[in-house]
């Protein structure tokens, strides 16, 4: 088990911002996972046939960042460094672990002591209002977002605003230079010249969601919001975590299900800078493909 790499105010990871005085409340109870009647039997957790692969397909491409069929997904190639607040420092560890855990699946390598965050989890008492101040006084912190890209995250529903920064630099990593210049190779059919390097990833959540949830649901659902970058699903089917807040949903998966792990692995499978409809298809393939922890042809929830 790892410990959050590094657990910081909210002030110094986004400089000052409205964030900042949304320090824990005194006395915050810590998230609790639904435990059983008491009456000593144990809880059986059954898998569920995973769904069509054209179903799945649709899915996978339904919370992936649009409009990338001629570019390459947008993916963390540097080490990961998760800073967090807003939730008493034993429940923020234990979501760091069962982050850091969701980082090695992806292949994803882990930065030290001392480390820089580069996804920062915050949980805040009125997450629509922050994300308005943040517009309003620190709009920088939104990095590459457009201005209508903005405006969908300011407008989203629910109690979770997430989106991540991300920069074009060559397919062996060299960014722009000091004359605005990038160098790279000719492209081919199936990968292209430029890879999308994520810089840092925010995920802010409304503080009184995360009540009667584990940290590992919590966890979870944060990794694929921040390490895959994705969109919540317009779904309330329990193939994947990203339910876990959707009042909809009346038995959220207890962790990663077999869809989201397939997901993180097919992202972060191969080049950087393969073309974002192979990437997809890999991520199928990674989805379909049965391991270890799961039934055959079984979804855990």
């Amino acid at each position: 088990m790892r410990v959050l790499p590094l657990v910081v105010p909210v002030a110094l990871m986004l400089a000052g911002s409205a964030l900042a005085q949304q320090a824990p409340q005194e006395g915050t109870p810590p998230p609790v996972k639904p435990q059983s009647g008491g009456t000593g039997d144990p809880i059986i957790v059954t898998g569920r046939p995973l769904p069509p692969k054209a179903e799945i397909r649709s899915l996978t491409r339904a919370i992936a960042p649009p409009d990338l069929s001629d570019e390459p997904m947008p993916r963390f190639n540097d080490s990961v460094c998760f800073g967090s607040g807003g939730l008493d420092r034993p429940v923020l560890e234990a979501i760091g672990d069962r982050l850091a855990e969701d980082a090695e699946l992806a292949g994803l390598r882990l930065a030290g002591d001392g480390c820089k965050p580069n996804v920062i989890v915050l949980f805040v008492d009125n997450v629509g209002s922050e994300v308005a101040a943040l517009v309003r006084r620190k709009w920088w912190v939104f990095g590459d977002r457009s201005p209508s890209e903005i405006r969908t995250i300011v407008n989203e529903k629910g109690p979770v605003r997430a989106w991540s920064n991300s920069e074009t630099r060559s397919r062996d990593g060299d960014r722009i230079d000091s004359h605005g210049v990038l160098r790279v190779p000719i492209a081919s059919r199936i990968v292209t010249p430029v890879r999308r390097d994520v810089l840092a990833s925010v995920v802010l959540v409304e503080r009184a969601a995360v009540l009667g949830k584990s940290p590992r649901q919590i966890g979870d659902y944060v990794a694929m919001r921040s390490l895959a970058g994705v969109r919540p699903p317009r779904t309330t089917r329990g193939e994947t975590i990203l339910t876990l807040f959707d009042p909809g949903t009346i038995s959220p998966a207890s962790e990663m299900t077999r869809f989201d792990r397939g997901y993180l692995r097919g992202l972060y499978s191969g080049a950087p800078n393969t073309l974002a409809s192979t990437t997809q298809g890999k991520i199928v393939r990674e989805i379909l493909k049965p391991n270890d922890k799961d039934p055959a042809g079984a979804a855990p929830r």
